[in-house]
């Protein structure tokens, strides 16, 4: 039995609609993916035009436009968010060339959770955190659970032979521990998020690419 078979266990891929290629069917829930991604992202500026009252004649215009620096700043961590999110499950799935009923109802729970995240972002941009840490814990806790999704949807499509049968063993293996690196610093930093903003993003923009890049040195020696 060779490496490519011992990976084919578990169910067979889902059987197409009469008259419906598979290949097509996959293409299509990838993109419907994309397009989730993208209307996600778009959503994400809502809230700098939301409830905007700008003065007119313009005067105090510009102190009203730097007052939104708590938005602009959300939108840019979220859209960067949403992105890395994006570019892991554009990555896992072009490494991925078939589905069956599961590995489509784990996608759908990560669209679902990526679609949830402009709400989290909304609320991180609209309250303080300097006081109230609840909008930075809710905000890092949605972010595990897309991430935890995501992670779930590849270790899925792994266990149950659903990659391509030109990936190598360590290849798969190390974008597994990658997934699941990610998925655990991630969720270290919801506790991290108590102590604030910055410590949180101290996790998300440091601790989590550094963890990734420790990870490949390791798998290279």
């Amino acid at each position: 039995m060779n490496s490519g078979d011992a990976r084919r266990v578990g169910p067979p891929p889902v059987e197409a609609d009469q008259g419906e290629d598979p290949a097509l069917g996959f293409e299509r829930m990838v993109f419907f993916s994309d397009a989730v991604f993208a209307i996600v992202i778009t959503l994400l500026v809502l809230p700098l035009t939301a409830e905007m009252n700008l003065p007119d004649g313009g005067h105090g215009l510009a102190t009203q436009v730097l007052a939104l620096w708590p938005r602009v700043l959300t939108f840019v961590i979220s859209f960067l968010v949403v992105g890395q999110f994006w570019i892991a499950h554009h990555r896992n799935f072009g490494l991925i060339d078939r589905q069956d009923r599961a590995l489509l109802w784990l996608n759908l729970i990560s669209l679902l959770t990526v679609a949830f995240m402009p709400f989290p972002a909304a609320l991180l941009g609209s309250h303080s955190t300097a006081h109230d840490a609840f909008p930075v814990v809710f905000y890092a806790a949605s972010m595990t659970a897309t991430s935890m999704a995501l992670t779930a949807s590849w270790l899925y499509a792994v266990r149950h032979g659903l990659v391509r049968d030109s990936l190598s063993p360590a290849r798969t293996h190390e974008i597994s521990q990658r997934a699941v690196i990610s998925s655990t610093v991630i969720a270290l930093s919801i506790p991290a998020a108590l102590l604030g903003l910055p410590v949180a993003l101290v996790f998300w923009l440091v601790v989590l690419p550094a963890a990734r890049g420790l990870a490949s040195r390791r798998r290279r020696r």
